[in-house]
């Protein structure tokens, strides 16, 4: 073999090195879609079931709040009978207490426009009416009107249960929690994006390791024979590079299976059909201002107090509260009040019952109070005490759990920036050593195992790289996920 081909081979091997950076650019692969972890978890953060299933149920929250305050508003009803016709036969008692039965046949005919407000504060009710009914009383060939022009009613349950003052603290509480509910969702959208879009960079990173290591030891494998021929290696080496040529055609193949499978799972979890399109992950890297970002446990700690499962212990405490006033009131003494004032009038004709009205005044006060009710009142209230004070030991239970994962978190947060740095300068090192065994084992300076050595162990640190760097996001999207909030850049996540 001429000096100038082993040259120009040696240029060659050389020139398939730089192909390893200290930040790899990815080989590209036929057909593939580029993606970021960015663009991933906002996609997430839309499209995951999960996050669907809370947006439903934010708006349906948001629409029952909405019905509570439109039934809090003034009501216009209006109800008429028209016509209401029977024509049958009915038992008449005489004055001598005798049995008579008599043919009727009439037509009853009402109109009424009815218009109410509901107080919240006290469930009472204040209704303003005006009604007419007609009577046809076809048997006699005569007709009847009864009336009431205007008549203002007032109803209300001094002592009852009122469920209307318990559903205005009780909605808006709800309509925040599913709303915080969905942001959560998001974030845990977020997170198991993450962990997809690092399943696709370990496998794409495979495939990139495979590649670069089939054109090296191709190159190699070639440089080989030439050497063997000239008798400057033996038939063993020959043979391992030759085995080492075929195990990094395998590993290609196997790792573009794990790239479909990968793109397939994130394709599948964002809802969409896969095809066998590839995707192409876009790493990110790790930069100083990643590496430095710090997170303060007092302003973590803080923004804890917005995460659902505390907005969800003050409604289930809220409702234990609502069920204990239920059972009192319901199980115990009751008044209830009733008033109208307004005009009425009956007559034969139509007009006197609006030109000639009679004044109409009603109160009604029903008091009850039970006298035997065999423990039952007690026992539920005993039960409903016990309810109550399960929320309130649940919820300093779940406050406490909550507390110590973002401890457990900022731990993790400063273990793995470090490792990320050093993980880094490992991998860097690692390549150079691999370069530099390369060109050396080119010019015979090192046996073949040395060679197989560097590249195994810039293989295996470049997996390491990836893994930490994968730890790095799945650490920080946690972060994100248990306080809802960006501290890159400083802001409420998904607001």
């Amino acid at each position: 073999m001429s000096w100038a081909r082993l040259t120009t081979l040696l240029f060659f091997v050389v020139l398939c090195t730089n192909c390893w950076s200290q930040d790899p650019a990815p080989v590209p692969t036929v057909g593939a879609q580029t993606i970021t972890l960015g663009e991933l978890q906002q996609r997430a953060a839309e499209q995951a079931e999960n996050v669907l299933v809370a947006t439903q149920q934010a708006e349906a929250a948001e629409l029952e709040l909405d019905a509570y305050r439109a039934g809090l508003k003034p009501r216009l009803e209006l109800a008429a009978t028209l016509p209401n016709y029977f024509r049958t036969s009915t038992q008449v008692t005489l004055d001598d207490g005798s049995i008579a039965f008599r043919e009727i046949e009439l037509n009853n005919s009402s109109v009424s426009l009815l218009a109410n407000q509901r107080i919240a504060a006290t469930g009472g009710l204040i209704g303003l009416e005006t009604a007419l009914q007609r009577t046809d009383n076809f048997a006699q060939s005569s007709k009847s009107y009864n009336g009431a022009p205007v008549r203002l009613s007032f109803r209300q349950p001094i002592l009852a249960f009122n469920p209307w003052r318990w559903d205005r603290r009780l909605l808006p509480l709800q309509a925040q929690l599913t709303d915080r509910a969905r942001d959560a969702a998001r974030a845990d959208a977020a997170l198991d994006a993450t962990d997809l879009f690092f399943d696709l960079v370990s496998a794409d990173q495979e495939r990139r390791i495979a590649e670069t290591n089939r054109e090296a030891n191709q190159t190699l494998y070639t440089i080989a024979q030439e050497r063997y021929e000239l008798g400057q290696i033996n038939r063993g080496d020959l043979v391992q590079l030759q085995l080492e040529l075929a195990s990094a055609e395998q590993n290609l193949l196997r790792a573009e299976r794990l790239v479909g499978s990968a793109s397939a799972a994130i394709l599948q979890y964002l809802g969409e059909a896969y095809t066998g399109q590839l995707l192409e992950p876009e790493t990110p890297t790790a930069t100083a201002a990643l590496t430095d970002l710090d997170v303060a446990a007092t302003r973590a700690t803080t923004l804890l107090a917005e995460r659902p499962e505390l907005l969800d212990i003050a409604r289930r405490t809220l409702e234990a509260e609502r069920d204990a006033d239920r059972i009192r009131r319901d199980l115990g003494p009751r008044l209830d009040l009733d008033a109208s004032i307004g005009l009425i009038r009956n007559a034969d004709a139509l007009d006197p019952i609006y030109s000639d009205p009679q004044n109409e005044r009603i109160v009604s006060l029903t008091f009850a109070v039970p006298l035997v009710d065999w423990g039952q009142r007690r026992s539920l209230n005993k039960r409903a005490a016990t309810e109550l004070a399960l929320a309130r030991q649940l919820g300093e239970r779940t406050e406490l759990n909550l507390q110590s994962q973002l401890t457990q978190l900022l731990d993790q947060w400063r273990t793995v920036r470090q490792e990320l740095v050093l993980a880094t300068q490992i991998r860097d090192l690692a390549e150079e050593r691999f370069r530099i065994s390369q060109e050396s084992y080119t010019l015979g300076a090192i046996p073949l195992t040395d060679l197989t050595f560097a590249q195994q162990n810039r293989d295996q640190n470049t997996r390491a790289y990836a893994e930490t760097l994968r730890a790095y996001w799945l650490t920080y999207t946690n972060l994100e996920r248990l306080t809802l909030y960006d501290f890159i850049n400083d802001k409420p996540l998904y607001q």
